[in-house]
């Protein structure tokens, strides 16, 4: 049965119209601004004054700018390397024949994912962190290790290292349920077949767990790459504005609201910067990704 084109039209019309209301036309707008000194969000387009690259150039010699994007690569791949032993760990195991009450031990895992990232990095920050009375502080003195529990945790110093390990804490349990997927979706024949050919442990998840998690490994990368690389609310709630825990994202945000307790208050109200750092963030999403997708280029695996 064919259906008519006024049909289709009819049911794909009202998803078209919302993508380019809410994506494509926020997007081009945020692309114009880039280009152009905006006093405000709401100006009109005749209001603008047309610069150039100058809002490139500025972020480019930006010590506050410059410093966010090491931030976020070193999240990117510290973060990445932390996330995924862990997570990529606790799917093996949890996998694995003979272990009981998988279903809770995802869900434990998971917990941190069905929190507010607000309220994680108050927890971590008061309970954990604190130097008086944080949990990290009491633990190091009950075993002896007084020069760690002597740690500022949320000084300059350390101010970053604390804020990446709590984050990255929140992430494992949901990229472990991801991969954990992946592997229960292998067959159990290729497992049995190659235990009857004589293989150990090690051939099995080598020459079959592996290969077979090619997919699920290049669509977490890309979800991990996304999630890194747009990386904000931990830096806000974490750092205050601080240049430790800055991140483009954050500096973005700072960069056209503001904030009176930021050393960036001179540069606030900037949108066409903004603008700017909005444009990167997406050419550095699609062009990491486009890497991901190309370094895992092969044909699909289906089973």
């Amino acid at each position: 049965m064919r259906i008519k084109k006024p049909i289709i039209a009819l049911f794909l019309g009202p998803a078209v119209i919302i993508y380019f209301a809410i994506f494509f036309y926020p997007t081009l707008r945020t692309g114009l601004m880039s280009f152009y000194n905006v006093e405000s969000i709401s100006s009109q387009f005749s209001e603008w004054s047309f610069i150039g690259l100058d809002n490139y150039v500025d972020l480019i010699h930006n010590s506050y700018f410059t410093g966010s994007v090491w931030n976020v690569l070193k999240i990117w791949i510290i973060g990445g390397a932390l996330v995924f032993f862990f997570a990529f760990l606790f799917a093996v195991i949890i996998s694995s024949q003979g272990v009981r009450w998988k279903a809770f031990w995802r869900s434990l895992i998971f917990l941190p994912n069905t929190v507010s990232a607000v309220v994680l990095s108050i927890v971590w920050l008061q309970y954990v962190y604190n130097y008086d009375y944080g949990f990290l502080a009491k633990l190091f003195k009950m075993v002896g290790l007084n020069s760690l529990a002597e740690i500022q945790w949320t000084d300059d110093i350390h101010l970053f290292i604390s804020m990446l390990l709590a984050y990255c804490f929140g992430c494992i349990g949901y990229f472990m349920l991801i991969l954990n997927a992946g592997m229960d979706r292998i067959p159990q024949d290729y497992y049995e077949a190659a235990l009857l050919e004589g293989a150990n442990a090690f051939d099995k998840f080598f020459k079959i767990t592996l290969p077979l998690l090619r997919d699920v490994f290049r669509t977490t990368l890309v979800l991990w790459t996304i999630t890194s690389i747009n990386f904000f609310v931990w830096s806000a709630t974490f750092g205050l504005a601080d240049p430790h825990t800055m991140t483009p994202g954050y500096f973005m945000y700072l960069r056209v609201f503001g904030n009176s307790r930021s050393v960036y208050m001179d540069d606030a109200f900037n949108i066409g910067s903004g603008a700017t750092v909005g444009v990167l963030i997406t050419l550095a999403v699609i062009v990491l990704s486009s890497l991901i997708n190309l370094f895992f280029r092969k044909e699909r695996l289906e089973y």
